[in-house]
Parts: structure tokens; sequence; C-alpha cells
């Protein structure tokens, strides 16, 4: 699925790709590709997921070609209520690679791939304003984490079906139309093989704009 899924949307992966960042590896850059063209054409991931549900045998589904097992908690119903949302999400557009959001998400992705820990907070209690701070930024934004991906396209889908998580929170990051800027880091996890950490800001460099509301606040 992830090899027909990068072929059909070539054309949008080329027409979306972020300004390079500095320390941006393939993968990371991959990553912010499918979520650009995601968010260009909603409708076409939709069909993707269509083809996905097809995979799930009770709560577990394995990708051809693959030989891992997955185990979700909602099984295709989280996937089905993805494709209801993508079907009438209207197009946005992309985010550019951001510097200093990027820099924010790789502490967090070498703190805790080392230690297989897990979640917003860091080992010092910092949030993910306050590692923005730390590279000269501002707080004002927002931060969705993926383990175990195979792939750039998988760790995309994962967040978009957000499967276990009530509220959704991690596709509404996906889906803010506020947020123009993104920073991503991806590395090894001791516990869960693969994480990304992706933080997001309606500024370059995660500073509040005057008349620009994050509509994903609190996320």
């Amino acid at each position: 699925m992830a090899k027909r899924w990068l072929i059909g949307l070539a054309g949008l992966l080329a027409a979306f790709a972020p300004a390079a960042a500095s320390a941006q590896t393939a993968y990371e850059a991959q990553v912010l590709q499918v979520l650009n063209a995601v968010r260009a054409n909603p409708a076409a991931f939709a069909d993707q997921l269509r083809t996905f549900r097809g995979y799930f045998k009770g709560a577990v589904y394995v990708v051809p070609g693959q030989q891992v097992r997955n185990m979700t908690n909602e099984g295709v119903g989280a996937v089905d209520e993805a494709i209801a949302f993508l079907s009438r999400q209207r197009a946005l557009s992309g985010m550019n690679a951001a510097d200093t959001l990027a820099a924010a998400a790789a502490d967090h992705v070498a703190e805790q791939g080392g230690a297989g820990s897990v979640g917003h907070g860091g080992e010092d209690g910092s949030s993910p304003g306050d590692r923005v701070r730390r590279h000269g930024g501002g707080d004002y934004v927002a931060e969705v984490i993926e383990y175990g991906a195979s792939d750039p396209v998988d760790a995309v889908r994962q967040l978009i079906v957000d499967d276990g998580v009530p509220d959704r929170g991690h596709r509404s990051i996906l889906f803010d139309p506020s947020l123009r800027f993104a920073g991503v880091s991806c590395g090894s996890h001791q516990a869960y093989r693969t994480m990304c950490v992706i933080d997001f800001g309606v500024a370059r460099d995660g500073r509040e704009l005057p008349g620009v509301e994050m509509a994903s606040i609190g996320q």
C-alpha cells in the first residue's frame, strides 16, 4: 500500500515539497511531504484508507509484504471514522519546514529514543513550548508524536486515524489551517523501534502572530 500511495501522489509530493531544513533527513522530509499531500487532497487519502481497512482481521492488521502484526484499540472503526472525516475535509495549504521547530523536535527524539519513554513531557518536566524556547523561538506551538511507523506514509496514517485517542487530537492538529510551519524529527526508539515528533507553529519560530489563533490550541 505504501508504494502505491507514494506513486499515486507523486505529483502532489513534488508540488508541496517543504523548504529544506539544514539537517533534515530524507525520511523526515518525506513525512512532511506526505502530510502536505494529504492536506492538499484529503479525499485521495480517504481512498487509500479504504484499501487499508481491508488489511484488518479484528483489531489486528498486517500490511501486504510485511510480517508485522499490528494491534489496534478500535480496529476498522477508527479507520472508518477517519475516512468519513477526510471525505468532508476541505483542502488546505501546505506547511513549510522550520529549523527552530525541527531542532526542538529533535531534542525530544534524542531524549525519548534511548530511554524508550513516551509522551510530550521531557524528563525535566519541559513542554514542547519550553523546548522551542530553548532554541530561541516562542511557545505558541502544537506537537504530535508517532511511535512505531514502518515508513513516512504509515507515520502520517497513524496520526490521522488516531486509534485509541478519543478526541482525535493529533488529527485536529494536522488539519489546523492556522498552522503553516512544521519541524519533523524521526529516529529510533528503544521500545517501539521508531518514533517521529512533529512540532507546529503559526510562525516559523513558534511565536504568536497578531490576529492568528491556533485552532487546535490546547491539543
